[in-house]
């Protein structure tokens, strides 16, 4: 899988170093779904907290940006599932045949 990109030019430093952690793990062939949910979460309470405290204008650019980079980490989500339910059909259908032969 490609490398995301969840960096954009409002992007705090402290958020950076999340980002980072998300983007590396997203390219390893089989990431461990519990680390992205605990990343993402962490992503998110950063990004709330951070809305708190940042001027109306500041706000709605930062929001913008994030806006694209949301779509991406959910893009990646849904493709992770879908390879997961493939993954577990092709394990179900095996399992099948292995009961048929016995």
């Amino acid at each position: 899988m490609k490398k995301l990109i969840l960096d954009h030019s409002y992007t705090p430093s402290p958020l950076k170093s999340i980002n980072q952690d998300l983007s590396e793990l997203t390219t390893e062939n089989d990431p461990d779904e519990s680390v992205f949910l605990k990343l993402v979460t962490q992503r998110d309470e950063f990004i709330q907290n951070f809305l708190e405290n940042i001027p109306e204008e500041e706000k709605i650019k930062f929001v913008t940006a994030e806006l694209q980079v949301n779509g991406a980490l959910v893009a990646y989500a849904e493709e992770s599932f879908k390879a997961s339910l493939k993954q577990l059909s092709g394990l179900v259908r095996g399992r099948k045949a292995v009961n048929k032969y016995r």
